[in-house]
């Protein structure tokens, strides 16, 4: 048989004990309030590190479709050994610079972009990086014209930049035209 123990067997028993404390319903509203605000802060929380810091996939798909004529370029590109350049697509022209991509050499992951003169010179510009987030820009360059060119993903948002005045040529390609020589100096 089990005895159940009254407090006031307890207090004879220990004589420092407390009479146990009776949670008012105000009080229960309370904790389980605080209870449901603290798993929604976390849960939150959970999202806003996912989107910040969990990179998503992106890709660049104008490399996937079949070659046209158009896709390469007219320069000499035997000392590019950064680019395959069989695999280069054209991007678009803007000014007196076309501008192609072409996977990387070192990895399936990697993409280069180049851009050359309009006019048959043989003057070119490239630069190659690795594509980690869908989100964020492969890699940039200084066309032979002045103006910023980058290479993005096709998940990349262009709104942002096309607000600053950034100019789409494609999907894949975003160019900075010049500024004004009267705002370049202020």
């Amino acid at each position: 048989m089990t005895s159940h123990y009254t407090f006031p067997s307890v207090q004879q028993q220990w004589p420092g004990a407390q009479p146990p404390y009776r949670l008012t319903a105000t009080w229960k509203l309370i904790i389980a309030s605080a209870a449901v605000f603290g798993v929604g802060t976390c849960v939150a929380l959970g999202f806003l590190w996912a989107a910040m810091f969990v990179t998503q996939p992106g890709s660049l798909e104008v490399l996937d479709r079949a070659p046209v004529d158009q896709d390469m370029p007219v320069s000499d590109y035997a000392s590019l050994e950064d680019a395959r350049m069989e695999g280069a697509r054209f991007l678009g022209t803007y000014g007196n610079s076309n501008y192609y991509a072409a996977p990387s050499t070192y990895d399936r992951n990697s993409f280069c972009l180049i851009t050359e003169a309009v006019a048959d010179d043989g003057v070119w510009e490239a630069t190659c990086n690795r594509l980690i987030d869908g989100r964020d820009v492969v890699t940039s360059i200084s066309d032979l014209e002045g103006r910023w060119v980058i290479l993005v993903p096709d998940q990349f948002d262009h709104g942002e930049l096309e607000a600053e005045g950034w100019v789409s040529v494609h999907q894949n390609l975003l160019v900075q035209p010049r500024m004004p020589a009267a705002e370049e100096r202020t």
